[in-house]
């Protein structure tokens, strides 16, 4: 009866997202909107600031980060662990708000085409690879995320639930566009929002019954990958919490998810307080709570001599543990549903960041001869493509360590560089183009020399111990080869494209 619960559970949610997707589709075709493929992209620029916030709070909230990494990375260091992603997500938000009016003097949508208005057409197509990469493996990584946590429950295997999941978000993303992702979006931070607050009050149910909250926390048993107490606030140490910032803080102050919403608000002002609905729910929802869960995993399950036990597969289940172990079938129903909703959330914004990087900034730009309803036939086409792509992805991912800390490296080491450039005086597009080339390429060589232990031998012991050394050296190329083209005339550019530079830096 259980599984059929669940199932029916999930079944009906799916068919509530893509009713939300087909409703969109319908009503466009019906007001004759169907031939703007731009609003298929930017939802016409009209978010109010709770559409905005809302939607920015549940991509944060998703299964591989709230859900399995941020509970995962307290059970593995305990309270020092908000070093490691909660509390730079929330200087990534202070940052939002700062620069919000900035950017919205821009009248581009993307950061590609931003770049572009400044540098050219090839720098805004350069800069579009490194961003699908990257949200291809966000998205990957989230329907992995999500199938080893529904799989157990729904009783299937893992590659049956990649399959489903997949499938849902490319029906209604590419039926809706941006704005099916939106206002789905807004139903799914409600789910997860219940589905994080409910695990939070099952692990902490199930311990104060026994003892009491300051016992509880006197007894927390010492996490695994630091040995020391569960509350000591710097616990994963100085050079990792200094490299998780130079890792993350830059690339997400230019993470295009967030940013494009924030140009989709209808005003600076209704975007600088949807970064302020964004930020609440981030320290609640990605910081206070998952702490909650990490803590009570740790005191429910403790690691024996520094090893986790094996039903929590290295922190990676504990939401699965915690919904057998303590939760009624009635309550875990509604709980899968908030798992699923988790999940859909993230993949359908990764899925359409992808898409966009590859429609709208790539393959576009070169189609000016295309009528509007052939440029919306293929922005439907590529949104499904890059859930394809990042199903793909998924089979062959196996840890989320590695998947954040390489793709937000690359947003720090192949993107902000770029998009800071837009506001320096007399950058030229080549350095852009150099800086974006020898980043990107840079941080994969450099990350497969360190996965191999080939550079530890040129490395400090403290960097070596890090297994991040690769953002620092990827970073360095790019900075290296936005210097060096600044001296020398060289371009990537062929002749043709040399002259488009459409903004000057006065109009900034």
């Amino acid at each position: 009866m259980s599984t059929f619960a669940y199932w029916l559970g999930f079944i009906a949610y799916s068919v509530v997202v893509v009713g939300m997707g087909y409703y969109i589709y319908r009503r466009d075709l019906r007001q004759g909107k169907q031939a703007d493929a731009n609003e298929f992209w930017d939802a016409k620029k009209n978010l109010s600031a709770s559409s905005a916030g809302l939607s920015i709070s549940a991509s944060m909230m998703s299964i591989s980060w709230s859900c399995v990494y941020g509970v995962q990375l307290f059970y593995w260091y305990g309270l020092g662990a908000a070093w490691l992603l909660v509390i730079p997500w929330l200087m990534a938000m202070l940052g939002f708000y700062v620069l919000v009016p900035r950017f919205r003097q821009l009248t581009a949508f993307s950061q590609p085409e931003m770049i572009g208005q400044r540098f050219g057409q090839r720098a805004r197509q350069m800069l579009a690879v490194p961003l699908a990469f990257v949200f291809i493996i966000w998205c990957g990584a989230e329907i992995y995320a999500s199938a080893i946590i529904l799989a157990p429950l729904l009783q299937t295997s893992k590659h049956v639930m990649l399959i489903l999941i997949a499938l849902v978000v490319a029906a209604y993303s590419s039926l809706g566009g941006f704005e099916a992702d939106v206002v789905t979006d807004k139903v799914q931070y409600l789910l997860v929002a219940f589905f994080i607050a409910t695990m939070a009050y099952l692990g902490l149910h199930e311990i104060l019954q026994q003892e009491s909250f300051s016992t509880f926390l006197a007894n927390v048993p010492a996490p695994p990958k630091t040995g020391v107490s569960a509350l000591s606030f710097f616990a994963a140490g100085a050079a990792l919490i200094i490299l998780t910032f130079v890792s993350y803080l830059p690339g997400w102050l230019v993470e295009t998810d967030v940013w494009i919403r924030l140009q989709a608000a209808r005003s600076a002002a209704k975007a600088r307080q949807a970064v302020g609905i964004a930020a609440t729910n981030s320290l609640i929802f990605v910081g206070l709570l998952p702490m909650l869960i990490g803590l009570s995993a740790l005191y429910l399950y403790p690691p024996v001599n520094g090893i986790i036990p094996p039903e929590l597969k290295d922190g990676a289940t504990i939401f699965a543990a915690l919904m057998n172990d303590y939760a009624p079938v009635w309550l875990n129903v509604l709980l899968g549903v908030g798992l699923a909703a988790a999940a859909m959330s993230t993949i359908d914004t990764c899925g359409n960041v992808a898409a966009l990087s590859i429609c709208y900034d790539i393959v576009a730009p070169s189609l000016k001869n295309r009528s509007q309803a052939g440029r919306l036939k293929l922005a439907r086409a590529i949104s499904v493509v890059a859930i394809v792509v990042a199903y793909i992805y998924s089979l062959f991912t196996e840890s989320l360590w590695d998947i954040f800390y390489l793709s937000s490296g690359i947003l720090t080491t192949t993107i902000f560089l770029p998009m800071v450039a837009i506001f320096l005086p007399n950058t030229k597009p080549q350095q852009v183009q150099a800086a974006i080339v020898a980043g990107f390429v840079g941080t994969l060589l450099f990350y497969f020399l360190e996965s191999r232990g080939h550079l530890a031998a040129f490395e400090p012991p403290w960097l070596a111990a890090t297994g991040l050394g690769y953002i620092l050296w990827g970073f360095a190329a790019s900075l290296l080869a936005f210097v060096i083209a600044g001296r020398f005339s060289f371009s990537f550019t062929p002749s043709q494209y040399a002259s488009e530079t459409a903004m000057s830096h006065d109009s900034f």
